[in-house]
């Protein structure tokens, strides 16, 4: 492979990795927590959220898509998410996709 090729190819796969979105300040309030754990809190909504990075940049594309979920969960007034266990980083897919159940504290 040329020097040309492989500075172009790691340019591509820095750059790929630079691409997160950060966290909301109100998302970063909503706490991911285990099912078990959700059965003492109210129901809000089934959520999902999606984002284009997939392959090589699958761990960036799943983390831009909790952070968008974390944020709809937010703007649900849901205080806390239970993520579908299938949820999770996939390289072979045309989009990151995480799903998740929102919860808020019973009032």
């Amino acid at each position: 492979m040329k020097i040309g090729t492989r500075v172009l190819l790691l340019f591509l796969i820095f750059s790929l990795g630079g691409c997160a979105t950060e966290m909301s300040e109100r998302a970063s309030r909503v706490q991911v927590i285990s099912a078990s754990e959700a059965k003492q809190y109210q129901f809000v909504a089934n959520l999902s959220a999606s984002s284009g990075l997939t392959g090589i940049a699958r761990s960036t594309g799943y983390q831009n898509a909790l952070n968008e979920l974390l944020d709809k969960a937010a703007a649900a007034g849901a205080e806390f998410v239970v993520l579908d266990p299938k949820s999770g980083p996939s390289y072979w897919t045309t989009s990151e996709v995480v799903r998740g159940t929102a919860y808020k504290r019973n009032r």
